[in-house]
This record gives C-alpha cells, sequence and structure tokens, in this order.
C-alpha cells in the first residue's frame, strides 16, 4: 500500500465512525434537557468524517451523570462536522470544528455559543480548516489547511484575539500543519505533509513578537503532535509512513533548539502534566490491525533512558484516539475506540487503577475539565 493511500486510510478510519449506544453499570448515562457545569469534564467527538456529527459530552464528576450532547441542549442545533480540538482560555472555550471550516467559542460556564468564527483565506475568501490550538498573551493560536486555489495542504497559522473574537493575522508555515505548542515566546508547529505523496519532516518556528516563522527544524517524517513540559522543552511525535518508518518521539530544548531522538520513547499520544508524560503507542500490520500497544509513563523532569508501565495494554481492548490528565487531581483519561461505535473514556488514577468509565460519542479526541468555581 503506498503511503500516501494509507495516510489517508488512517486519516479516515480515526473520523469515520458509527453511532452505538452502551451502557455502564455504574455510571447513569441521561439525555438531560438542561445541566449545570460543574466539577466534571467536557469531552469533544468528532463524529463521522461529513456526516456533521460532531458532539461535546459533559461529565459530572459528583452525580457522574453525562449529558451526551452537551452543545446541542444549550444551544439548539449541531457543533458541525469532525470537531478536532479545543482549548480554554479564561472565560472561554474554543473549539476547532475542522469540517465546517469554523471555531466555535462558548462560554466555560454554561456551554452556550458566543461566536461562530468561519476560518477564511484572507486574500480569497475560501474556507480553510481549524486543527489544533496553543494559547499566550491574550491570543488564540490555530494551526489551519489551507487549500485554497488548488494547493492542498498550504499551512498557516491563525492569531485570534480573545477580545474582539476575530482572527487579526495569519503566517505562512509548512503544509498541513498539525499540533502546536509555546515555549519562551516561540510558537513550535510541527508540519505534517498530511496527505503529500511527500511527507513533512519539519516543526516551524514563529516569533510570536512579530509572528513570523524565524526557522525550520528537522525532527522525523510527519511529526504530528507537540507538547511542552515545565522545564523549558517540547517534545513531538512524528508517525512516520505507518508502516517501514515507525512513529519516534523527539525532543527540543527551546532554549537553544536542539533536536535529541528519544529511542527508547515510544508514543502516538501523550499528555503531560507537572513532572510526567502519559504516553500512548501502538503501529499496525499489513491489514491496518493495531500492534505492539503500550501505555507508559515517562519522568520529563529527570530525563531517564525509558519510561515505565502505566497500565496494561490489554485493559484498552480498542485504539486509543485521545490522552488528557486533570491538573488538579492528577486522574488520567484515556479514550478507546474501535471507529466503528460509540468510545469509552477510562479514568485511571497515578498508580494505574481505574476509578471510573463512562461512555462516548463518536471518536473521542479533547478533555477539558471544569469546575464550580
Amino acid at each position: 500500500m503506498k503511503t500516501k493511500n494509507r495516510f489517508k486510510f488512517l486519516l479516515i478510519a480515526a473520523l469515520a465512525i458509527f453511532t452505538m449506544t452502551s451502557c455502564e453499570p455504574k455510571i447513569d448515562i441521561e439525555e438531560k434537557p438542561s445541566f449545570v457545569i460543574s466539577t466534571g469534564l467536557l469531552v469533544l467527538n468528532s463524529g463521522k468524517m461529513d456526516s456533521n456529527n460532531s458532539i461535546l459530552n459533559y461529565f459530572d464528576s459528583t452525580t457522574q451523570v453525562i449529558t451526551a450532547d452537551a452543545f446541542s441542549v444549550k444551544n439548539n442545533r449541531d457543533l458541525g462536522d469532525t470537531g478536532q480540538d479545543m482549548i480554554q482560555y479564561g472565560s472561554k472555550i474554543y473549539i476547532s470544528v475542522y469540517g465546517s471550516g469554523i471555531i466555535e467559542v462558548i462560554d466555560a460556564k454554561t456551554a452556550v455559543s458566543i461566536k461562530s468564527i468561519s476560518v477564511l483565506n484572507i486574500i480569497t475568501g475560501s474556507k480553510c480548516y481549524p486543527r489544533y490550538f496553543a494559547k499566550a498573551n491574550g491570543k488564540v493560536y490555530v494551526t489551519v489547511w489551507d487549500k485554497t486555489l488548488g494547493v492542498e495542504g498550504k499551512g498557516t497559522v491563525a492569531m485570534l484575539d480573545t477580545t474582539s473574537l476575530t482572527i487579526t493575522k495569519t503566517t505562512n508555515v509548512g503544509s498541513y500543519p498539525e499540533g502546536c505548542a509555546i515555549v519562551n515566546n516561540k510558537l513550535y508547529v510541527a508540519n505534517s505533509g498530511g496527505l503529500n505523496m511527500t511527507k513533512d519532516s519539519t516543526i516551524s518556528v514563529i516569533d510570536l513578537t512579530t509572528f513570523t516563522e524565524t526557522k525550520k527544524m528537522k525532527v522525523g517524517l510527519n511529526p504530528s503532535s507537540v507538547l511542552a513540559d515545565n522545564y523549558g522543552d517540547i517534545y513531538v511525535i512524528t508517525n512516520g509512513n505507518y508502516g517501514s518508518i515507525k512513529p519516534m518521539l523527539v525532543k527540543i530544548n527551546c532554549t537553544t533548539d536542539v533536536v535529541t531522538e528519544l529511542p527508547n520513547i515510544k508514543a502516538t499520544r501523550m499528555a503531560i502534566s507537572g513532572e510526567k508524560a502519559y504516553m500512548y503507542y501502538s503501529d499496525y500490520d499489513a491489514s491496518w490491525t493495531v500492534q505492539n500497544k503500550q501505555f507508559n509513563v515517562y519522568d520529563v523532569k529527570n530525563d531517564p533512558a525509558t519510561a515505565t508501565t502505566f497500565i496494561s495494554a490489554d485493559l484498552i481492548k480498542s485504539n486509543t484516539s485521545s490522552i488528557d490528565v486533570n491538573p488538579i487531581t492528577n486522574l488520567v483519561y484515556i479514550s478507546e475506540t474501535d471507529y466503528k461505535n460509540n468510545g469509552t473514556m477510562h479514568c485511571y488514577e497515578q498508580t494505574g487503577v481505574e476509578k471510573y468509565k463512562f461512555t462516548t460519542g463518536l471518536n473521542p479526541q479533547k478533555v477539558i475539565f471544569t469546575s464550580k468555581k
């Protein structure tokens, strides 16, 4: 199978999911006409691509009741097509809805929509496709796929003013930009190459003062996720070609911009909280069957040569589409999806003991933790 076709297969499989309802014996699954956001979590589910069925779950940690479609309950309309990422900044939550070409801004305390922002090419006005967020200095930054004038996968980063809720600037990066993170007033952007026959292998570095790209750094084939720790480093997951070139994790010192490969540390999904990075790893055989699953934890402060096991791979029967860590409770949330049915969100203690689980929507992508304060 050609690399391009393999990438298309994975992208579509990760987004193309069909609806199913399942029940947990200890968790009350309930659709409510209204709800109040308190201490809990919001789960963004991408849904099936081109089906306009992204949903936002709200799970109340105290009552253990889930509102299955929180956005629709509060706004009397659908969220849109293919929810990709979300981030909270101040009193607002920003949701990138890739297929719809919008950024949905909601109130963090009510889930009521404040504004739907169309992401457009600033010259032609044609639709573009928002991907992943970072935040700093009163701005939200989002990576964007721009298919204007047939240049599929042209990459930009858009700057969103959080007061006016308008996109005020854009800057060019590599093709099909994905994850991004900010350290030392620099935005590091993964240029994946996406559906191109030849994948990209670079990180763009953007000076946020001038909002211009200052350099590109080689990190490995098809970079995707970019995460910052509290010690001045970022970690980049490179996906390889889903075949002969396996995923790889690299670390970038953001003071020197020196890139270091971590050959003994494997990750395809990752979340960093405090000193710990929680990682999921898998690869595929020729039939696209998931192989070599691992769930590990890595000490980003002390930087050992290897990671240690967090939970047994057998505890998650299907694939994992997201890992998030509550920075207050240190609980670890790992999603499970088979790309055909509703997903499951598993909540683990730092010791690896499962605390609870609940049913999500189609293909859970991101968790934001809420508080009644």
